[in-house]
């Protein structure tokens, strides 16, 4: 008996068993619009998620989740481990453009009506997405337990006290407690790097299972340019995601973010602290809002309406299950209302 051959091109083995000319040809039966950035964002979001996954456990070597030692182990790896200012740097930056992305991707689905039927489950775990996103970007940025991180903490988790129903609960738990305290510190880390990330990874993966099942392809237009999934659109998204990593390694050189002296809750903090620029909108009708309206607590009263508006948001598919024009502008709408509104809480 002879033993059978084995490919002769690098790699051919791996690809034989792994059925890859099956696989190709399906994808090449898919079609995508040559033009259009949109196209990109999903593979651009997902290579954020692995370089901040990434970067993240090499931090973790180093970081020490305690109170006392949490911000000088952040500064031992910025100042002693080798690239470790570097390492930190892009953590810092994909954890917020992970989330920025993850709202571009959103909107972009909603310009192009790409969550109605039979959609709507990838338009869910999008949204699902958005939130674990935030909750890992805010839990992160308590983690090196600076000034900034600890007004980050206490302004974050006071906005949550306006949410109607569930506020004082979850003004408590995003606290760890009722006061952000060290305790609020080893809760940040428990579910920054393990509740949260396996959340992220189950709902991702059914993300992907839903797109791959049914995916995402607007009605043929007249005239329109489309390339083969495989491998015309996948060379094109392997461009974008170096792009997408030029930028990130260019914020992360040249864009000093300074990690500033050790938390002290005893020091109140200023008047004019922000929180984490993801809760800016907030932050800014909380400032705004009057003490009272219709016998309701003024602030209260219109996170109150933000949070109707967002349950509106979760539940697109089910209320335009034809995906009107309406929703595209509403779309802008809601991009320039969240413009206008984080620039007022930084003025």
């Amino acid at each position: 008996m002879t033993a059978p051959d084995l490919p002769s091109k690098p790699g051919g083995w791996l690809a034989e068993r792994l059925g890859w000319a099956s696989i190709a040809s399906r994808l090449g039966g898919y079609s995508m619009s040559r033009r259009g950035f949109a196209f990109y964002l999903g593979g651009i979001t997902l290579f954020l998620l692995v370089v901040q996954v990434a970067s993240g456990i090499l931090l973790t070597l180093y970081y020490q989740p305690d109170a006392a030692y949490a911000h000088g182990s952040v500064e031992r790896i910025v100042g002693e481990v080798a690239y470790g200012d570097l390492v930190h740097a892009v953590h810092s930056w994909t954890a917020d453009l992970f989330v920025a992305s993850l709202f571009l991707h959103l909107f972009t689905v909603m310009i192009r009506r790409s969550f109605r039927s039979p959609h709507e489950l990838s338009w869910l775990t999008g949204v699902a997405l958005l939130a674990l996103g935030v909750g890992q970007a805010f839990t992160g940025a308590v983690l090196p337990w600076s000034e900034r991180a600890y007004t980050h903490a206490r302004i974050g988790s006071e906005l949550a006290r306006y949410v109607p129903l569930v506020g004082g609960w979850l003004h408590r738990f995003m606290r760890g407690g009722e006061d952000v305290t060290s305790s609020t510190l080893a809760h940040a880390f428990g579910f920054h790097v393990a509740v949260l990330p396996a959340a992220v990874a189950l709902v991702l993966s059914g993300h992907l299972f839903l797109l791959t099942r049914r995916p995402v392809q607007r009605p043929p237009q007249p005239n329109a340019e489309s390339i083969p999934l495989y491998p015309d659109f996948f060379v094109r998204q392997g461009v974008a995601l170096t792009g997408a990593m030029v930028i990130v390694l260019t914020l992360a050189i040249f864009v000093d973010r300074p990690l500033g002296p050790v938390a002290d809750p005893r020091v109140s903090s200023a008047p004019d602290a922000q929180p984490p620029w993801y809760f800016l909108p907030v932050h800014a009708i909380v400032r705004a809002a009057p003490k009272e309206l219709l016998g309701i607590e003024g602030p209260r009263f219109l996170v109150g309406a933000a949070c109707v508006m967002g349950l509106a948001f979760v539940a697109l598919p089910f209320l335009d299950r034809r995906g009107s024009r309406v929703t595209a502008w509403a779309a802008w709408v809601l991009l320039v209302t969240l413009l206008l509104l984080s620039l007022r809480a930084l003025s």
